[in-house]
């Protein structure tokens, strides 16, 4: 039989969800308890679940689902503050004993076709193995610190940050939604993943049992400044203690700030509990406040690992969507084995900060690239020039990988602060 023959798409209605939650369990390895499950379901887009449905006996049990996937409809913010509509893909697995059938490319080609549908010109995700969704044009659009930091380090002083209040809660949904919401609107740092309504919202205050490993529920950190919010966070804390030494840690998950004196407020709370030894992070901007405030550069130890990963679907909309800073005229010959519309010669003129994107069939290009380096370089993380020198970009015309790495590249590097 050919690849992925024997089975349909479907789209998983909710008397199936505990099917779709199955297929996800023996994909990522894990044992779900029974008391989570309604976490679950509102932590998923129901009403963009997909799967794969055997349709051949010799496949396996007719009806049954053997691959999964959903995605969240966002938008994300691109550098200079734009937002370009973007589907954020997420759930995605096969059963192991469908494995080598070609489930998951059949998969990624449904996510690309309704993506176009939608209008959705671009797909991010948070990747478990990177180098499959390399494959389909993914890129790295963004890094992120994961660090440790011990408590109470000293920073350089922020003016006005003693003056902000704090308050800590328990994360609750209908107290903190619309806040939490309100205030990731604001934020600008491209990257940044935006969530209008629906489940993706409900995502972000779900806390399964099984996800604790010991810990308490999240709590939210609010910074005000004279009453309005100004910064926020989710942690939550597990105490410890060997031999009378408190131990204990603080995770922090997803927070934002909209000013320098509320990062610092924000983050001398979370790094100064009682009992709580070390606070740990996974999502920092290479170039976050935090990491030019604290006064001992070292104290915090950290890696620089892998976070957004982008898919431009739609190339001519997303260039579009996006501000440039540097004029520049560039032909650039596209590859995309997966959603052939791009594929091609792209003329790319920049003027004041706008791009104009329009085919140049039959010019010959300055540059040559597949989808996945284009994707890469598109929220400005890495330099086209850096590709090139890597040898991943082919340069024809002297002086072009720079011209474009130049126009692209962003002042601020990106993040996806909401991990989904």
């Amino acid at each position: 039989m050919k690849k992925a023959e024997g089975y349909q798409s479907i789209t998983v209605p909710e008397a199936r969800l505990d099917e779709f939650f199955q297929v996800v369990q023996w994909a990522f390895v894990g044992e779900w308890l029974i008391d989570d499950r309604q976490d679950y379901i509102d932590a998923l887009p129901v009403e963009r679940a997909r799967g794969l449905e055997v349709t051949d006996e010799r496949r396996g049990d007719v009806g049954e689902i053997a691959a999964v996937h959903a995605s969240f409809g966002t938008d994300m913010i691109t550098p200079g503050g734009r937002r370009v509509p973007t589907a954020g893909l997420s759930w995605l697995g096969v059963h192991p004993s469908h494995r080598r059938r070609g489930l998951m490319t059949e998969m990624m080609h449904d996510h690309f076709r309704r993506c176009l549908e939608r209008g959705e010109a671009v797909s991010s995700l948070y990747a478990m193995e990177a180098e499959i969704y390399a494959r389909f044009g993914y890129g790295m659009g963004a890094q992120t610190v994961k660090a440790s930091i011990p408590r109470g380090p000293r920073m350089w002083k922020v003016e006005g940050a003693d003056e902000l209040n704090v308050r800590l809660e328990r994360a609750d949904f209908d107290k903190h939604d619309q806040l939490v919401a309100d205030l990731q609107a604001k934020l600008t740092r491209p990257g940044t993943v935006l969530n209008p309504e629906g489940s993706g919202r409900n995502a972000r205050f779900t806390d399964p049992i099984g996800n604790r490993k010991g810990m308490e529920k999240w709590r939210i950190a609010i910074v005000e400044d004279r009453g309005e919010p100004v910064g926020y966070a989710f942690f939550r804390r597990k105490a410890d203690s060997d031999i009378g030494i408190h131990d204990g840690i603080c995770q922090v998950r997803e927070h934002g700030a909209l000013t320098p004196a509320a990062s610092q407020r924000l983050w001398e709370t979370l790094t100064d509990f009682d009992l709580v030894e070390t606070t740990y992070t996974e999502n920092l901007a290479t170039d976050d406040p935090l990491l030019h405030q604290l006064k001992d550069a070292r104290g915090a130890r950290s890696k620089v690992i892998d976070n957004l990963w982008v898919r431009l679907l739609d190339v001519p909309t997303a260039l579009q969507s996006r501000e440039y800073y540097h004029d520049c005229d560039v032909t650039v010959g596209l590859t995309d084995k997966h959603v052939p519309d791009n594929a091609g010669t792209w003329r790319i003129v920049v003027s004041d900060g706008e791009a104009e994107v329009t085919r140049a069939e039959g010019a010959e290009p300055d540059l040559s690239m597949d989808v996945r380096h284009l994707s890469t370089v598109y929220l400005g993380g890495t330099s086209v020039e850096s590709l090139a020198a890597a040898g991943q970009v082919l340069e024809h015309t002297p002086g072009q990988a720079r011209e474009l790495a130049v126009a692209m590249m962003s002042p601020i590097a990106p993040l996806a602060n909401w991990d989904f």
